[in-house]
């Protein structure tokens, strides 16, 4: 994703850094967003300065071995740049559903949730030694007791069914 500011003042705000899109050759949609369709213009590129992204691209996608519902620790190797603080930890993960991502915990207890973040942004996968599997069937953060909420059987009267139309 492009960045810039514009160097015209009669135009926009000089300092301000805008998110950058393309709009055929000669010209670039502005927005103060990272969304094209949320943009303030659309201007010639010569009236903007684009900057180069310091961030690094994500990485490729892999195929990553892990069971579903087991504990592993992994370190983030990428996320979004707002998240830099979170990169380069260790963390607990458990992957569900299709195994294509995983839920981020910063404790073993697999308490305060971080996220749900895709598992090829981990590397160094290891079983959490310590920890047992979870059953599939208790993954919930609170579980609801069941209650019986018909505590009467129907009765067998008639009911007519209203139409509006």
């Amino acid at each position: 994703m492009l960045q810039g500011t514009c160097i015209d003042p009669d135009i926009l705000a000089t300092e301000e850094t805008l998110y950058l899109f393309p709009a055929g050759t000669d010209y670039m949609y502005a927005s103060r967003f990272p969304r094209k369709s949320a943009h303030t213009g659309c201007f010639l590129k010569v009236k903007e300065e684009i900057k180069a992204s310091e961030w690094p691209p994500e990485p490729p996608k892999r195929a990553v071995e892990i069971q579903l519902n087991e504990v592993y620790t992994a370190k983030l190797i990428w996320c979004w740049e707002a998240s830099k603080d979170r990169c380069d930890k260790e963390y607990y993960v458990i992957a569900r559903g299709s195994g294509s991502h995983v839920d981020y915990y910063p404790n073993p207890e697999l308490k305060g949730l971080l996220g749900s973040l895709p598992v090829h942004w981990f590397e160094n996968f290891r079983l959490a030694g310590n920890l047992l599997a979870i059953e599939s069937g208790k993954i919930v953060t609170k579980q609801i007791p069941e209650v019986a909420i018909f505590y009467k059987e129907e009765s067998s009267q008639f009911i007519e069914q209203l139409s509006l139309f």
